[in-house]
């Protein structure tokens, strides 16, 4: 029997039959899926207690901005610990409003803030929603909560809200109220539950409709100033990490140069300074102070434009022109120190510049604003006690001497007559007083001109002492000034009107 199935073996089994397409989809699904769930363990368990650690602290990485850090962090608690909020029927917020002027880091924060939090970030401009055709922006703003709500957990960031969320009633741009109307629609639409919220960013948040600010939109605001004298002393101590800077140059004076500026700014100014450095041919990774003031001189005035010649009764007019400015502000109780004047042509148009060391000063009494009167109208009367005439040159301070004085007059409420009222806040009584107040800033301005021009026929020789160092040197400083003047002559005189 053995040798019978040894000589007759069994035939083999039948093959199976061949999977049809169908059933090799599937088990290429199902394996691409397995093949991608291990692929993603070992990232998610190769995360180090260090990464996390960081995460935690990366909001410290960001510098100032402590009052601002301080409200995000509470939003952040919001959005991580909603259950804590729940169990006492607290209604989380929808909308964060970021208001301040550019540069101060609005959008910074909200991409820090979405890298610690660890979700996803769904962002646009508002211009991005303004178009020419109805419907169209308010077809994208309803695929942009659309695309929000898919996420888990996700951050709506709208930039320059102003764009698309000014007031329905300054224009009649009927696709603009579309877009508003839709805006509004979304931010009833989405509940605590969509784990959902939205921030804007806008430096113009007193021209908003009131529709976004009411309650349950927009209710949350967060202020952001420019950074103060510690903050600016850190930023630059960043912007300039392992790079030399000269010995009689620190990190505080630099800070004390750029009063008023933005983190952009001196962000700007520090790299600035490193392509100065190197385009000079500098051996090693060092700056010189001329290269640091060069780049500040840059961001606030303007690239030097010495191909924009100037013929020689220009430059004397233009040399005596910054002299009216600096002598001005020299002299003057209430003004800022000339720390620079010069005839170099800068910016777009400006011929020369007389340079005020910068501030840190929130608030300006009356005395301050009039005597800022009086420096910018310095130049223009340079002018007439030299020439007997004026130039096109003043153009800019007469930009900046009209807005001062039309918020004298309205905003500030510093004219004795009209006190404390703003005409543009009184309606059709406003409006009656218009010609009145024109004729009342023209008076202000004429006696403070004279006032001025007095001065400076006073101290002639000073004017065009001044006027001659800057037609040979081009460019003097502060202590050249002191060494021009008397130094009796410094803050001596009050501003009188």
């Amino acid at each position: 029997m053995l040798s019978y199935f040894r000589s007759n073996p069994p035939p083999p089994p039948p093959p199976p039959p061949p999977a049809d397409f169908g059933t090799l989809f599937v088990y290429a699904v199902i394996g691409w899926f397995i093949i991608k769930i291990l692929n993603e363990l070992p990232n998610n368990r190769s995360k180090s207690k260090k990464d996390k650690k960081r995460k935690k602290g990366f909001l410290s990485n960001v510098i100032g901005l402590e009052s601002v850090k301080e409200e995000i962090r509470y939003y952040m608690d919001f959005i991580t610990n909603k259950k804590k909020y729940k169990e006492w029927n607290v209604k989380l917020p929808k909308g964060i409003l970021l208001c301040g002027p550019p540069g101060t880091g609005k959008t910074l924060l909200v991409k820090t803030m979405s890298k610690v939090l660890d979700i996803p970030i769904v962002s646009a401009a508002g211009s991005e929603f303004v178009e020419m055709y109805v419907g169209v922006g308010a077809s994208r703003i309803r695929n942009l909560f659309k695309k929000a709500k898919k996420n888990k957990s996700c951050i709506i960031f709208i930039d320059e809200l102003d764009a698309v969320g000014t007031r329905r009633n300054l224009d009649n741009n009927s696709e603009r109220a579309s877009t508003l109307n839709q805006l509004l629609v979304e931010m009833d639409g989405f509940e605590a539950t969509d784990k959902i919220i939205v921030f804007a960013a806008t430096n113009l948040v007193k021209y908003l409709d009131p529709a976004l600010l009411r309650s349950g939109r927009f209710d949350k605001k967060i202020f952001f100033d420019p950074p103060n004298f510690l903050e600016r002393k850190s930023l630059f101590e960043l912007y300039l990490e392992d790079i030399t800077i000269p010995n009689d140059l620190s990190y505080a004076i630099l800070s004390d140069r750029t009063a008023g500026m933005t983190g952009a700014d001196i962000a700007n100014i520090a790299n600035q300074a490193k392509i100065n450095a190197i385009q000079r041919g500098q051996d090693g990774v060092s700056l010189l102070d001329e290269d640091i003031q060069v780049a500040i001189d840059e961001v606030m005035i303007g690239r030097e434009k010495r191909e924009r010649m100037l013929s020689d009764n220009e430059k004397e007019r233009v040399a005596h022109h910054e002299a009216g400015h600096a002598l001005m502000g020299y002299i003057l109780k209430k003004s800022e120190p000339p720390i620079k004047v010069s005839i170099i042509p800068r910016g777009e148009a400006a011929l020369g510049f007389s340079q005020s060391k910068p501030a840190n000063k929130k608030l300006y009494t009356r005395e301050a604003v009039l005597t800022q009167i009086c420096v910018l109208l310095g130049g223009r009367c340079a002018e007439k006690l030299i020439y007997n005439d004026v130039s096109t040159g003043a153009a800019d301070d007469i930009e900046k001497i009209s807005q001062l004085v039309k918020q004298y007059n309205t905003s500030w409420g510093m004219d004795s007559d009209i006190g404390p009222l703003n005409p543009s806040y009184l309606g059709v009584i406003g409006e009656n007083v218009s010609d009145e107040l024109f004729q009342k800033c023209q008076k202000l301005v004429e006696s403070l001109e004279l006032f001025t021009f007095n001065t400076l026929k006073k101290h002639k020789r000073h004017v065009k002492s001044l006027a001659a160092d800057l037609l040979k040197n081009e460019t003097i400083v502060y202590d050249r000034i002191k060494e021009l003047l008397p130094s009796r002559l410094e803050n001596s005189l009050d501003t009188k009107h």
